[in-house]
């Protein structure tokens, strides 16, 4: 079966891929520009990829549509693809995405915000970055915990990016996501489907969900959280919701 399922979706994947190449030869070329018709086939696309991959979605809570940003955990790729399929949205990545053939430019042009780790210059660029989106009513998806994790453990949130979107009177929705070994009778997190382990890459965990029948991923959306308040706190806040999520799956 894993042979007939790769067959059939491989080459879907990648005449899917080629279509939003084409697509994207329409987005303006200056990412301010995107007016909601762009998200809103940036967002249908996504929900086709999550198809052909075989991801199988188990979303609990409400998504907060009034929100402006969304915290979440982050444990791989495949969580950009996944949360956009949810909420047409803006996401910040490393730099070095910007560099990969083919999903870079597909990043880039969709509004992806990249950042520099560990430069301090950077930082502040990216957070002017992230008020100008929400000052043209985009919604924004932060991962805070600083890199990718292990998706057992939720690293503590830094605050530095929590500068964008603090003392106003915006919401930010906690999001936690999560790859289960066997949902529901063993929801721990699947150790192949994150990347902090350095042998994972984008090709070896896209094949290995085209292989099977669907792939699980939990997405828990906690309750929202005004935006009056300090960075520090706020990381905090939604750091204790995202945290919490945890012990409401069942």
């Amino acid at each position: 079966m894993k042979i007939i399922y790769l067959s059939i979706r491989f080459p879907l994947v990648i005449l899917h891929i080629v279509i939003g190449l084409i697509i994207l030869i329409f987005f303006p070329s200056n990412v301010y520009n995107l007016k909601p018709i762009h998200h809103k086939i940036s967002y249908y696309w996504m929900k086709v990829l999550v198809k052909l991959f075989g991801l199988n979605i188990i979303k609990y809570g409400e998504i907060d549509l009034s929100a402006k940003s969304y915290v979440s955990n982050h444990i791989s790729f495949f969580d950009i693809i996944i949360l956009n399929s949810l909420i047409p949205s803006n996401f910040i990545a490393k730099s070095e995405i910007k560099s990969w053939p083919i999903i870079g430019h597909l990043a880039a042009k969709t509004g992806t915000i990249f950042i520099k780790r560990g430069d301090i210059n950077d930082n502040d660029k990216v957070i002017n970055i992230i008020k100008k989106y929400i000052s043209l009513d985009k919604k924004v998806f932060i991962f805070p915990e600083g890199r990718i994790g292990d998706g057992k453990n939720i690293r503590k949130f830094h605050s530095k990016m929590f500068n964008a979107i603090c003392n106003t009177n915006n919401n930010s929705q906690p999001v936690f996501i999560r790859y289960p070994v066997n949902f529901p009778s063993n929801i721990e997190s699947d150790d192949l489907m994150c990347w902090s382990d350095k042998s994972q890459t984008l090709f070896n965990i896209s094949l290995r969900c085209m292989c099977k029948r669907s792939t699980n991923v939990i997405i828990y959306f906690g309750n929202s959280i005004k935006c009056n308040k300090p960075a520090y706190d706020l990381a905090k806040l939604t750091f204790q919701g995202v945290c919490n999520s945890i012990n409401n799956i069942k």
